[in-house]
């Protein structure tokens, strides 16, 4: 679609007259201004009186070739509604998940003189050059009247200096070497509208991206679980500081009749100059082709001399079934919410996967690491959890040994429950070397070593995994946990409450900050902030009764009632054995404390081994049943 302009009419309606050749509007006979995009905007709605135009559409045709968000659509009509919008009439309709519609009664006559010039928009190679007239109807001082009119001759020098510049610019700019990108950070691809599966959409298709640039090892490219919770109108060029990159690649992503449309640019994060943007358009059953063309466009932006080998893996996929890879990308999305109800989801749209294709290697290793991590999360047991997740990874490997992340699926299981070290590190290994961007191996490979006890090199691999992913909570939450291991409290409660501050709604580092803080002998600020923790997770009922019972009774009595209300509570939430264990170690009640260490070893729970670091056990430490219990975590 284009912007009409001196079509040889004028338009009335209402109050209003409209004359495109003079670019000028008037109300009730006075000039009214409207900046250039604006007039262009109310110009195309006109000239499509009564017919509805898709965002996508008008965006288009009021920015040609230049990439600008669906808010900028947003603030022309809501500017243009403030000045038409009078007297009880709405001419500007707003249809819901598409675009915009004008309403009026038009009239149209012919112009009563000739046509002004104007100099249009014209692309000279990849530079676009827009040279734009408003006919502000003010009137000119006597003296500055002259300026106003261009005798065609001055416009034909006007010409010939403006291409003489072109030449010019392109041909220095061609004698300078570009600089250097070494790290790009993929943001979510955004919906045009509110629409989740939408959004899962462009998640997922994300993911595939960073995963597709990443394996060609030329760049480091930020890991889907560093971008997928950054707001949508963030401004870009701020969060790529934030994730401290090189550039960021920015798009939107829209279904709309049967298609798929996306627009991208690629940003340099330290001067916010648009490298590169392009527009893709796809049948809705064209994501394969939608991502090929993305990731292979962006390959040769950066300048990447691509080999055979290159092009292979930006154009390999595990499936040639677009449905079956839609349901993984959604799976995919879920996951990275790291919650119950997101791994739930996720095994869903895993499992549909693998049902439309049985050979889809990608799918399986999406089921062996959310089972896994269930297990981790201490959310299934080990009897529902492993044979699962060891069978998927199997599966996986088989279709596709050279998958990275099934070798860090499997190194969990090799760790935390096979109790198998030297297997889960050559797991980890494998994962990064197939993967040296592999953010998530070089965090499990921290976490393993703190539960070995060797806290210094497993600081070592927390810091690369956040050199690679610089926003991971759930890393900076490990630093955290092996500060807190190692007793180095001020650096635990130091690191903790940072990373608290920085993602309110995850309580993992709060439930570890308590934990610092009774270690650190500060029982009130402990209690204060499991609160905190309790509320973040939704149990607010339970966090009102203990405030009560602390405020009439007592912080040691609050959380003796705490103990017993988990105990009762145990089997209708799913209250692990090891959690409970906590609280009697918190309440002081050895006997209590044994036991329900005890039933955490019998049941496998993933993360009883911290037993041998944390102080809240140290009453019951020289206890004979302790040590029992702790020489079977031995790895």
């Amino acid at each position: 679609m284009e912007v009409l302009e001196n079509r040889g009419v004028t338009y009335r309606f209402g109050k209003f007259f409209l004359d495109p050749a003079q670019r000028l509007l008037l109300a009730d006979g006075r000039p009214v201004h409207l900046p250039a995009k604006e007039f262009e905007t109310l110009l195309l709605l006109v000239e499509h009186n009564g017919k509805a135009l898709s965002k996508e559409e008008m965006i288009s045709a009021v920015w040609q070739d230049v990439f600008v968000e669906e808010c900028n659509l947003a603030k022309q009509i809501s500017r243009l509604r403030k000045i038409l919008n009078s007297e009880g009439n709405e001419f500007i309709e707003t249809i819901p998940k598409h675009g915009y519609r004008f309403a009026a009664d038009i009239s149209w006559t012919a112009p009563v003189s000739d046509a002004a010039v104007i100099i249009e928009k014209r692309t000279v190679d990849r530079v676009k050059l827009i040279v734009e007239t408003e006919n502000e109807p003010v009137e000119l001082p006597p003296r500055r009247k002259s300026v106003v009119t261009f005798s065609r001759m001055a416009i034909a020098f006007f010409v010939v200096a403006l291409a003489s510049g072109v030449f010019y610019f392109w041909y220095g700019r061609g004698k300078r070497a570009p600089v250097k990108i070494d790290t790009i950070a993929v943001l979510p691809l955004r919906p045009f509208e509110d629409d989740q599966d939408t959004r899962v959409l462009g998640l997922g298709l994300t993911d595939a991206l960073i995963t597709k640039v990443g394996s060609l090892r030329r760049v480091i490219v930020r890991p889907l679980s560093t971008v997928a919770s950054l707001p949508d109108q963030a401004d870009p060029l701020e969060l790529g500081r934030r994730l401290n990159v090189d550039a960021v690649l920015d798009g939107t992503i829209q279904r709309a009749d049967g298609r798929l449309r996306v627009n991208a640019r690629l940003l340099r994060t330290s001067t916010g100059e648009q490298i590169w943007a392009e527009k893709f358009d796809q049948p809705s059953a064209g994501l394969f082709a939608l991502q090929d063309s993305l990731s292979t466009s962006i390959a040769k932006t950066l300048a990447f001399e691509l080999s055979k080998a290159d092009s292979d893996r930006l154009l390999h996929r595990s499936t040639e079934n677009p449905e079956a890879y839609e349901r993984y990308l959604q799976g995919r999305f879920y996951q990275t919410q790291n919650t119950a109800k997101g791994f739930d989801r996720s095994l869903e749209y895993y499992r549909q996967a693998v049902s439309l294709d049985p050979n889809f290697a990608e799918a399986y290793a999406g089921i062996a690491d959310a089972t896994v991590l269930k297990y981790n999360f201490g959310i299934l047991s080990a009897e529902n959890a492993i044979p699962e997740a060891r069978a998927a990874a199997n599966k996986a490997l088989q279709l596709d040994p050279n998958l990275p992340d099934v070798y860090s699926s499997l190194a969990l299981i090799q760790f935390l429950y096979d109790k198998d070290w030297d297997s889960a590190q050559q797991s980890l290994k494998k994962a990064i070397d197939l993967n040296p961007s592999n953010a998530d191996a070089y965090h499990r490979y921290g976490y393993f070593l703190m539960r070995l006890g060797r806290f210094d090199e497993a600081l070592a691999k927390y810091e690369k995994a956040l050199e690679l992913k610089p926003l991971g909570a759930i890393t900076q939450s490990g630093i955290g946990l092996t500060y807190l291991c190692a007793r180095r409290y001020p650096d635990a409660i130091g690191q903790l409450e940072k990373v608290a501050i920085e993602n309110p709604q995850f309580s993992h580092p709060v439930w570890l900050l308590g934990m610092a803080y009774e270690a650190a002998g500060e029982p009130e600020k402990a209690f204060e902030t499991n609160l905190r923790a309790l509320k973040i997770d939704g149990s607010d009922e339970l966090a009102e009764r203990l405030s009560k019972v602390r405020n009439t009774a007592g912080v040691d009595a609050a959380n003796r009632f705490w103990l017993n209300e988990s105990i009762r509570m145990r089997s209708a939430r799913h209250i692990r054995a090891f959690e409970i264990a906590l609280r009697a170690a918190t309440a002081k009640d050895g006997e209590k404390t044994l036991f329900w260490l005890d039933r955490a070893t019998e049941e496998d729970d993933a993360t009883v081994g911290g037993i041998k670091y944390l102080a809240q056990f140290d009453f019951v430490r020289d206890d004979r049943r302790f040590k029992n219990i702790e020489s079977s975590l031995v790895f």
